[in-house]
């Protein structure tokens, strides 16, 4: 058994003033974990049209072993990777902290039953963690085709380049603590490797290599979503961060699109269940209101009347309760009458003149101001005679109708908006100046 012994070098990419990007920018590699995610293994099948080479990973020109199997099989053993022919048979060993990349001659390499391109690493998280070493451009020709249909217009496909582009290396090292750079779903961006390459999202790549979108001379964050419902969100109303590139701006463009409205309905035990498993009780519940809203339409709390109490909760924990497609939603409530009139007159405590209310939405508190259950009320007073309600009117809602608009966090770019600009003769630059206030497109890569 052959042991290869090498140097742990930590390999950090760093954002760079603008001057400096192209001399690093031809160089740009990165750790994409790849597999469901955080998929975890025993063992895994590597195949290739020739031959594997291991390489050191800061040093790609420089190989260090080659293995003529054209099927290998990779397991571990402690904090080794051992490299092992059909039979079982170990032809190498390597350490498992990614220092040694495997490659092939084509720079195509399966992983199982997917292929990818440029290196294959590994890491031993209690079992092995695979890693897809790879340029940043042969990184965006398994993404963009993922982010957006491939037969969109090429306009809209190279501002999905360039906007991916700029995401993934503003974003290197956002899994640095789990031992790479990037994973392969929507937490970063979705990756899935050479099978899922199309020539025209490839063609959009290469059309723009090196282009990037910079404000004051650094490469920015480049969030992105399905589509704003008419606006787009501010940072600083999403998550905070007050950019002055991510300000939300007008959308007629996404006003249109699939997901630009929608309506789900939940009964009142659905809802009572998801409240709950967010750890949220308020006895039964008598009505939800939207209390306040951001400049572009979406909730930022709400209150959830209960008969025990009132709990007030932000529009991003109720978007992620009710696995909402956005922050901008109402939600109506609906009980059912069975028939009756659910409008009526009744006499409060300040006046002895009757006022009309909507019992779907009415409730009842006793002396100490605390929410009693509306089963109670029986007898009413409707605009003509005095009336009994009885067993007939149920006294809690039945069903909440939710309606929203848009799909996703709704900053930056709408994916839907920069198709509906492309068809409408607008070109890549126009779409991102649209969606990103302020910026240039530098191409640093040539």
């Amino acid at each position: 058994m052959k042991k290869l012994i090498s140097i742990l070098t930590i390999f950090v990419i760093m954002i760079l003033p603008l001057n400096a990007y192209g001399q690093y920018m031809d160089n740009t590699y990165m750790d994409i974990k790849i597999g469901k995610s955080y998929e975890l293994y025993d063992y895994i099948n590597l195949s290739s049209d020739t031959s594997f080479f291991l390489f050191e990973k800061d040093d790609l020109g420089r190989e260090i072993a080659e293995i003529d199997e054209d099927n290998i099989i990779i397991t571990y053993k402690a904090d080794m990777i051992d490299i092992m022919d059909s039979t079982l048979n170990i032809l190498e060993s390597i350490p498992a902290d990614g220092s040694i990349v495997i490659g092939t001659g084509d720079n195509i390499i399966k992983v199982g039953e997917n292929r990818y391109r440029d290196y294959i690493s590994f890491l031993i998280k209690d079992k092995i963690q695979v890693i897809n070493y790879i340029h940043i451009e042969n990184y965006l020709y398994g993404v963009v085709p993922r982010e957006m249909p491939a037969s969109s217009h090429i306009e809209a496909l190279k501002a999905q380049s360039i906007v991916a582009r700029s995401y993934a290396y503003r974003n290197i090292g956002k899994h640095r603590a789990d031992g790479f750079d990037l994973c392969d779903t929507t937490h970063c961006q979705v990756y899935m490797g050479y099978d899922n390459e199309h020539k025209s999202t490839n063609e959009a790549i290469d059309q723009t290599y090196g282009e990037y979108v910079t404000y004051n001379g650094d490469i920015i964050e480049t969030p992105y979503h399905s589509t704003s419902g008419g606006k787009t969100v501010s940072s600083v109303d999403s998550w905070g961060g007050n950019l002055p590139y991510l300000i939300g701006v007008e959308d007629e463009f996404s006003a249109n699109s699939p997901n630009s409205s929608w309506t789900v309905e939940f009964s009142l035990k659905d809802m009572e269940s998801k409240l709950l498993s967010a750890g949220i009780y308020v006895g039964e519940i008598q009505d939800i209101e939207v209390l306040d809203t951001t400049k572009s339409n979406r909730v930022k709390n709400l209150n959830i009347i209960g008969s025990n109490k009132t709990q007030t909760i932000s529009g991003v924990k109720m978007q992620s309760t009710l696995n909402l497609k956005s922050r901008w939603f109402d939600i109506e409530t609906e009980g059912d009458s069975n028939g009756v009139n659910s409008t009526v007159y009744v006499v409060d405590g300040n006046s002895i003149k009757p006022i009309s209310i909507n019992l779907d939405r009415a409730y009842v508190v006793d002396g100490k101001n605390r929410s009693v259950s509306r089963s109670g009320i029986s007898r009413v007073m409707t605009s003509t005679n005095l009336g009994t309600i009885g067993s007939v009117y149920s006294p809690s809602p039945t069903r909440f109708v939710v309606s929203g608009r848009g799909y996703g966090h709704g900053v930056g770019m709408s994916q839907y908006g920069a198709m509906e600009m492309a068809k409408q003769g607008f070109s890549y630059k126009d779409i991102i100046t649209h969606y990103y206030s302020g910026v240039e497109i530098i191409n640093i890569g040539k």
